[in-house]
């Protein structure tokens, strides 16, 4: 289903770009953009108020929202900063979980393709991811934060609307997993470690939304 979404996006970002006249975008080096999408945690997420594989599938699909600039110093590359979030939601008879990640980090990005329309972006990057599940047992509050260094990888296809507007979609896998995390239950910290099975955050998003560039 994602994947026919996907297509249909496309192919309306490219309809959009082909009905535009040519625009004069030389010099234009900083770019900000804003997109929100879908998230899968491809491996899981564990960790949770209920042991059971449906309600672990359930929660490791959710919201993402990205934040991005880009300084575009040279025809073939660029460098800036991602921060990327993740929120999803469940309950059970027994409680509730809000699982949410946090992702920033600097990028590189380089540019496969680019012309006065479209261009075509490559992006990787290392920095910090912070997981957090804001959960309920019998009622009572159930914290769970962890962190650790994480990587991001993806791809990026920009559309001109007009000389600084322009249409993003984009593809990106963040990959991180914990090895412990801290619970906070009835006023006490509980360190969990996950000595065999680490716990996965990886995700993938597929995202769509706009930039501005000058």
């Amino acid at each position: 289903m994602m994947k026919k979404e996907t297509l249909l996006l496309f192919a309306f970002l490219i309809a959009c770009c082909i009905r535009l006249s040519a625009q004069e975008t030389a010099g234009q080096k900083h770019t900000f953009s804003f997109r929100t999408g879908y998230g899968n945690m491809l491996e899981g997420t564990a960790g949770l108020t209920k042991q059971s594989h449906s309600y672990e599938k359930d929660l490791s699909n959710g919201v993402t929202w990205d934040a991005q600039y880009n300084f575009h110093f040279i025809k073939a590359m660029g460098i800036g900063f991602l921060y990327s979030g993740f929120s999803s939601k469940g309950s059970h008879e027994e409680g509730s979980d809000h699982v949410y990640t946090h992702y920033i980090a600097p990028q590189m990005g380089l540019y496969c393709f680019q012309n006065q329309h479209f261009l075509m972006r490559f992006d990787i990057g290392i920095g910090a991811m912070l997981y957090r599940n804001n959960s309920k047992v019998f009622g009572k509050d159930r914290k769970v934060k962890g962190s650790k260094i994480a990587a991001n990888v993806g791809a990026n296809a920009t559309f001109k609307l007009t000389r600084h507007w322009n249409l993003e979609a984009d593809i990106k896998y963040i990959i991180s997993s914990l090895n412990k995390v801290y619970s906070y239950y009835h006023d006490e910290r509980i360190t969990v470690k996950f000595n065999k099975d680490p716990l996965s955050i990886s995700r993938l998003n597929v995202s769509a939304g706009v930039s501005y560039s000058f």
